[in-house]
């Protein structure tokens, strides 16, 4: 029997990752949405690579997708706790250092309260690692966490790059009696090795 042909041209995209560190962004799209864990709302805010090497990384791999469902990266989004009254301290901070960062990052600039106003603003983005889990298989994503000021990544004053974020994940455990977890097979065993 024959095997199937093949359609090179359905080869499985491998997206190339984004390396940690810090980037001048371009805000694409701002929006208010309810926040899935709260009852309050965060700003959505999706965002592309706006200058260096890796200027557009995020639109190019959305072009580049041949998939029928595609989507804007997960990773090009930002999220952000819109604060209120009852909201803890490091909200207020998180809310207060973004909008002094997107002003600084854009000469005139005052935030008017309308998150469309926030399209096509400059802003620096410290990025670190996240690891996510699903069905059993570890994905590193580069996501973006604090922001600075675009002027700052642009010279080298950004600070420290925050810490990654990984998965704790308890070490598969050896084969019962084998302390290297090789598995024993018996001479004579009629057991086959799995290739």
């Amino acid at each position: 029997m024959a095997l199937p042909t093949y359609d090179k041209s359905k080869r499985k995209q491998t997206p190339q990752q984004l390396p940690k560190g810090a980037y001048v962004v371009v805000i694409k799209n701002a929006k208010e949405v309810p926040n899935k864990k709260s009852s309050g709302t965060h700003l959505e805010i999706a965002f592309d690579i706006a200058e260096g090497e890796y200027k557009g990384f995020y639109m190019s791999q959305f072009e580049n997708n041949t998939s029928e469902d595609k989507k804007y990266s997960r990773d090009a989004y930002y999220y952000l706790n819109v604060p209120d009254d009852g909201s803890k301290p490091y909200v207020w901070d998180n809310w207060n250092t973004f909008f002094a960062d997107l002003e600084d990052s854009n000469n005139g600039f005052v935030f008017n309260g309308d998150p469309a106003s926030l399209k096509g603003k400059l802003i620096g983005g410290k990025f670190h690692i996240e690891q996510t889990e699903y069905n059993g298989n570890i994905y590193d994503h580069t996501r973006l966490r604090f922001t600075c000021v675009a002027d700052a990544v642009r010279e080298g004053k950004y600070g420290s790059l925050p810490n990654d974020k990984l998965v704790r994940s308890t070490p598969r455990q050896p084969e019962a009696g084998d302390p290297t977890g090789f598995m024993n097979i018996p001479e004579g065993s009629d057991e086959e090795v799995p290739w």
